[in-house]
């Protein structure tokens, strides 16, 4: 037993304001998503623009002192872009369920590769749902990564429409989730 215990590593979850964390979170955005990713303008542009949304939550996760993980979002919002494209992609029943009600956006949400699948991701996930004051979340996610699909579905997130992002961008996916209770978790034993 002593040593599987050795090859465990408490994992802590904690809100905090990103922005001086912004070097370490782009190396995790870039790790995470691969060479391609745009981590240089996420961390400097975007970021800043959405910690100043209504409800704005991020988390990160820390093993020994290092962000190993990410999430965040915010309250969501017709007339803003990601917003106006889900809306363009689903039908009037769909918009009415799961974007004209107060709704929650999860904006990014990101494990270092060499964290992955052990429970870390459901995790922050989790958290964010429970630190939120909506019924219901709605996010999109890649169309062509079935590791993510699969993922979310495992959460308990339901698949509502193909997303158009225009040029430059794959195609993606919207997903919603109606919200119930949500247990809170501060810390994670993860094991190999």
């Amino acid at each position: 037993m002593s040593s599987s215990i050795s090859n465990c590593l408490l994992l802590t979850i904690e809100v905090v304001d990103p922005l001086p964390f912004r070097a370490e979170l782009r190396e995790v955005h870039r790790s995470a998503l691969g060479a391609g990713a745009l981590s240089d303008e996420w961390a400097e542009e975007r970021l800043p623009a959405h910690a100043i949304r209504d409800d704005f939550v991020f988390l990160v996760a820390r093993e020994a002192g290092e962000v190993v993980a990410f999430g965040y979002g915010y309250t969501g919002a017709y007339g803003r872009w990601w917003t106006e494209h889900v809306a363009a992609a689903l039908s009037a029943e769909q918009r009415a369920a799961w974007l004209d009600p107060p709704h929650y956006e999860i904006v990014e949400l990101h494990v270092h590769p060499a964290r992955q699948r052990r429970g870390l991701g459901s995790a922050l996930l989790a958290q964010l749902l429970t630190r939120q004051p909506h019924d219901r979340a709605v996010l999109t996610t890649q169309a062509g990564s079935r590791k993510a699909r699969t993922f979310y579905a495992k959460n308990g997130w339901q698949e509502l429409a193909s997303i158009d992002f225009g040029a430059g961008y794959p195609p993606y996916v919207a997903l919603g989730k109606l919200l119930g209770e949500q247990p809170e978790i501060k810390a994670l034993l993860t094991c190999d």
